[in-house]
């Protein structure tokens, strides 16, 4: 009788151990903010509060080529699971194109205001310009 109590209680142990474990290797899906920029004067929404670590992507919606200005954002090590932001360097790009119809994207890693522009023509940069917007970038919670 004790042997099997204790192999009943070691299976249980064991099975216990296993699920937890698998069940801690399962990541949560990151939270994705999508900003949309239909022209130079229209970027929705210009301001936006998201937490370090969550996916924002900026979704050129003309039918045109656009550029993406980070004002002031320090090399990759400030940022993950970019597409379209890093150079064959590692760093993040200071402007980034975006096709049209397509996006980019970037998870911040470190808690601050991020600030960009959008330029709609890059060959007029002082006409073509947005309003400058803002990330607010909080610690996860």
């Amino acid at each position: 009788m004790l042997k099997d109590t204790s192999l009943g209680g070691l299976l249980f142990i064991l099975v216990i151990l296993t699920g937890c474990s698998v069940f801690s290797k399962v990541d949560t899906p990151t939270r994705v903010h999508d900003i949309y920029i239909n022209g130079q004067d229209s970027i929705t929404p210009l301001e936006l509060y998201a937490a370090v670590g969550e996916e924002i992507r900026w979704h050129n919606q003309l039918a045109v080529p656009i550029h993406l200005g980070l004002l002031g954002v320090k090399p990759i090590e400030e940022a993950r699971c970019d597409k379209g932001f890093k150079t064959w360097f590692g760093t993040i790009r200071d402007i980034i194109p975006i096709s049209a119809g397509d996006f980019v994207s970037v998870c911040f890693l470190h808690a601050r205001p991020v600030r960009y522009n959008v330029w709609t023509d890059i060959t007029d940069p002082f006409h073509s310009m947005s309003p400058t917007a803002i990330i607010h970038l909080d610690e996860a919670g």
